[in-house]
């Protein structure tokens, strides 16, 4: 039995991951910022937690030492997405999304490995995107994110290995979540130069959205990768996620530029 912090575990990939890893026996602590709103099974304990607040992840990993006296697994899955351009977005929605995205993973990974080191071990899931080596006009804020926490998780593992710490990226492609399912609500003006390009960006994502999976096989793949005996450094989840990491680590820089500005044209023009 693995003691498991999940966080963002009150909806979607997180609680899919919740109710699986309670399933398979192990003890849960559900974080979120409001994880009553969730259907827990029996047997996990729900944590407050706001990963914006740096007090908050600190007061997180000390409930579950205070409750369970150790802390085999954090997953961290909570996160906010963006919808707009960069221009239209601005330096306050950056900070925004950083703040959840990046620094607040970061906060709860480096107040976990003191425990795990001190205990022996653990392992650390960090659940990025696909979009951490696809970047996606009009999700840039988001992109850049999940692309910061991608590369400092590599470093974190190097940093840790040597105490028995291992730190894992899962990079899903699209599922079938609450946050997904808020692509039809991105706005932007109606006189912002952007404004044809990104509404057709959403009606495609909301088309998208429709045929996603199950967020149970985000579930799944922390679930193996929880109880390998070597951990890998990376596992992406998706038929379109893989897809896509075949075809941007294929592309030259030059390639990977001429897709991204021929995909926003199309949008443009309509097509």
């Amino acid at each position: 039995m693995a003691i498991v912090l999940v966080t963002g575990g009150s909806s979607g990939i997180g609680l899919a991951t919740v109710r699986r890893l309670a399933g398979a026996g192990d003890r849960v602590f559900c974080a979120s910022r409001n994880p009553g709103r969730a259907q827990l099974p029996g047997g996990v304990t729900p944590v407050v937690l706001d990963v914006a607040d740096p007090r908050s992840c600190r007061d997180a990993i000390g409930t579950v030492m205070g409750e369970a006296g150790r802390l085999d697994v954090l997953v961290n899955n909570a996160g906010a997405v963006s919808l707009a351009s960069l221009e239209d977005a601005g330096d306050e929605e950056g900070h925004r999304i950083f703040e959840v995205n990046f620094f607040g993973p970061l906060r709860l990974a480096t107040a976990a490995v003191p425990v795990m080191r001190a205990q022996g071990g653990g392992r650390i899931i960090n659940v990025t995107s696909e979009n951490d080596v696809a970047p996606a006009p009009f999700g840039g804020w988001y992109s850049a994110s999940k692309a910061a926490l991608a590369s400092a998780s590599v470093v974190l593992d190097a940093e840790v290995h040597g105490f028995g710490i291992f730190v894992t990226v899962v990079a899903p492609g699209l599922f079938q979540t609450p946050m997904s399912a808020a692509f039809g609500s991105g706005r932007v003006a109606d006189d912002s130069p952007y404004a044809a390009a990104f509404a057709a960006a959403i009606e495609e994502s909301v088309a998208e959205v429709a045929r996603a999976g199950d967020p149970g096989l985000v579930a799944r793949a922390i679930d193996d990768c929880i109880r390998a005996g070597d951990p890998p450094a990376r596992i992406v989840v998706g038929a379109d996620a893989e897809e896509m990491e075949k075809t941007v680590r294929a592309a030259s820089p030059d390639e990977l530029a001429a897709m991204m500005r021929e995909y926003v044209a199309g949008l443009t023009a309509g097509q």
